[in-house]
């Protein structure tokens, strides 16, 4: 109970959260265990005729619908009897659970299906459990990082009922499912477009504000209804799970329309987030849509059962995650590797505990053993995970002393230090240009939004109202800043380096790029994996390609450019192409006609030089630039290091 305490947010809204998390828990347990030991069997039958009972139809959510019983067999004996369990129903009987059943088939053979768990249930059960874990970890990670945003409590409900769908769904328990699937069809389209409007649409969310208490209110009305039919022993199942079919294939009609309707009033960054949203939801939602709704509002078979299609839920929570995240209302990335351990131990050890429990007499012994050597591992990662984060800062720390030894060697050497002159200061009118690129950033965006905030929070303090509609402005302005604050942090210094190798660090970067502009660039990789293994040399090398493609964003207008990189056995070659308009090369080195320098190519070819390497630039004007840095790779380069 402790260690779910600290998974869960300290403020007031906590404890809600901990009871709705152990409540949930308690359901999966029950339905989990109620689906191996006495499931649902969910076989209409006719009239016995003196020789068997006729089947009638099979129903889905039963245990029977992955069973060879098609409507038109006998069930001729059932537990070793031939009277089976029937439960009556206005249209016959169901029988509802059996530990074995004999049937004949309509060719007049006979075949013997069991209730026991087989392997494939064990499978089902694993799959359920990993996506409601999925769906209700995301969830509780998102509610625990921030939980005094509605957004974000929004967020955990909505995972919760899709949780719920997933449980329900793979369950071969019969009553509370029914009951939880019913629940679902109601609230979960009423949530899914409130979120939806309140993420995408915070500024002008009170415009909406009719059509949500008009959703609210058919949600009442429709809950009221199904308990006075289920209490007067009606069964609402089948018209439940058609309503579920039309509000949902509705709410994505709807979203599709409102989202078409306000696109052009958004901005570029909104518009990209808008259409991860939607796409993410739309992908999601499609296998329910085309492959089970439709097909049952048409009359027809469903194409794929229920259960498999709301497997789409987790690439829509994991877009919802990717959006909170944009919008800085979530930062997941310093804690990824730890949840991403946590989650295959957690996953893993109810794995195991569920293969003891219907396992043979030996195999818990078997599997203890297991479960105690994933835990050495668990513990063992952890640790690295630690370790590996120590290391880093103690890198940095290594770094800067080596600088400042550096330094001090050239600040004894008066030759050494009358030849760097000129090029020192060229450096330092490059240190005093970004100085004065980063104050104007932080004056033209964070600065205005705080005096923007602060004005309008002393007008609060004065007056004591404000309406939600300027709330969300000052949120938005708050979210504006923290993403402004990323872009700037990764600008500065790329934390993408130190969690992967240099190829990974190439394609963020790549992918950064086409999010800024129209242009198309390749990367041919030919470094071989784990090169270069120098941590020195990855970083120089890849802020020295990041200056170059920037540099060509910025200044050449190109529309093409090409990254390539390859190695020999003592030198790294790196060459970036480009079709721009192309420069003078002279100019490098002489203020242009608007008094600018290209500091980017100083900068490169700086580092380039202190690590013993070598850039060549060759560009002249219409003709596109090529640029080429040769790195030493062995023992010259960790001398020059």
């Amino acid at each position: 109970m402790n260690g779910l305490k600290r998974l869960l947010p300290k403020q007031k809204n906590g404890r809600w959260i901990a009871a709705s998390v152990i409540c949930y828990l308690m359901l999966a347990v029950y339905i989990h265990m109620v689906s191996f030991n006495a499931p649902y069997i969910g076989i209409e039958l006719g009239q016995s005729s003196g020789a068997g009972w006729p089947v009638e139809s099979i129903d889905e959510s039963g245990k029977a619908a992955v069973w060879d019983i098609q409507p038109g067999d006998k069930i001729l004996a059932m537990d070793g009897s031939p009277h089976p369990k029937l439960v009556a129903t206005v249209s016959g009987a169901i029988l509802t659970r059996a530990g074995y059943i004999a049937v004949e088939k309509q060719d007049g053979t006979r075949r013997e299906f069991r209730s026991a768990p087989v392997p494939s249930d064990i499978i089902q059960m694993i799959i359920s459990a990993a996506l409601e874990l999925t769906l209700l970890g995301i969830g509780v990670f998102a509610v625990r990082t921030k939980p005094e945003s509605r957004i974000i409590r929004q967020f955990y409900m909505l995972n919760g009922l899709m949780a719920l769908c997933v449980l329900s769904q793979f369950s071969d328990e019969k009553t509370v499912s029914e009951l939880i699937i019913i629940l679902c069809s109601i609230w979960l389209p009423h949530l899914l477009l409130s979120f939806y409007l309140l993420l995408v649409f915070r500024t002008v969310h009170t415009r909406f504000k009719k059509l949500l208490t008009g959703y609210l209110v058919y949600s009442i009305a429709l809950s009221l209804s199904l308990v006075y039919f289920i209490a007067a022993g009606q069964d609402v199942y089948n018209w439940v799970m058609d309503i579920l079919n039309l509000t949902v294939v509705g709410t994505l009609l709807l979203l599709a329309g409102i989202t078409f309707a306000y696109w052009k009033t958004f901005g570029r960054p909104e518009q990209n987030q808008l259409l991860v949203l939607f796409s993410g939801l739309f992908l999601s939602l499609l296998p329910y849509t085309v492959l089970y709704a439709i097909p049952i509002l048409l009359g027809e078979e469903p194409i794929v059962l229920i259960k498999y299609t709301l497997i789409g839920l987790i690439p829509f929570s994991g877009a919802i995650t990717y959006l909170l995240i944009d919008k800085s209302m979530l930062d997941i990335r310093l804690y990824f590797p730890r949840l991403l351990i946590h989650g295959i131990y957690l996953g893993s050890s109810f794995a195991l505990f569920t293969l003891a429990a219907k396992g043979p007499a030996v195999v818990p012994y078997l599997l203890f053993v297991l479960f105690a050597l994933l835990t050495f591992v668990y513990h063992k990662c952890l640790q690295r995970y630690q370790r590996k984060s120590q290391r880093h800062a103690e890198w940095l720390e290594r770094q800067k002393l080596q600088l400042y030894k550096q330094l001090a060697e050239n600040g004894n050497k008066p030759h050494a230090q009358s030849d760097m002159i000129p090029y020192n200061r060229i450096l330092l009118e490059a240190q005093q240009s970004e100085r004065i690129r980063t104050t104007y950033y932080l004056h033209d965006h964070l600065l205005q939004n705080l005096i923007f905030l602060s004005r309008d929070l002393e007008e609060l303090h004065d007056t004591g109202t404000a309406d939600k509609e300027q709330i969300a402005v000052w949120l938005k302005c708050v979210y504006d800043s923290q993403r402004d604050i990323r872009t700037l942090c990764d600008d500065l210094y790329p934390h993408i380096i130190d969690k992967g190798d240099l190829k990974e660090a190439l394609h963020w970067l790549m992918r950064t790029m086409r999010e800024k502009g129209d242009i198309r660039i390749e990367l041919a990789y030919g470094l071989p994996p784990g090169e270069p293994a120098s941590e020195l040399i990855k970083t120089n090398l890849f802020r020295a390609i990041r200056e170059i493609v920037h540099n060509a964003f910025k200044h050449s207008e190109a529309t093409d450019m090409t990254i390539r990189l390859w190695m020999d056995r003592q030198t790294i070659y790196c060459q970036i192409t480009d079709n721009g308009k192309g420069f003078d090369i002279a100019s490098v080195l002489y203020p242009s006609p608007e008094g600018e320098r290209r500091f980017g190519l100083l900068s490169v070819h700086s580092q380039i030089r202190h690590l013993g390497g070598d850039t060549d630039v060759d560009s002249s004007p219409g003709n596109g630039t090529v640029v080429t840095i040769k790195l030493p790779y062995g023992t010259e380069a960790h001398a020059h290091a």
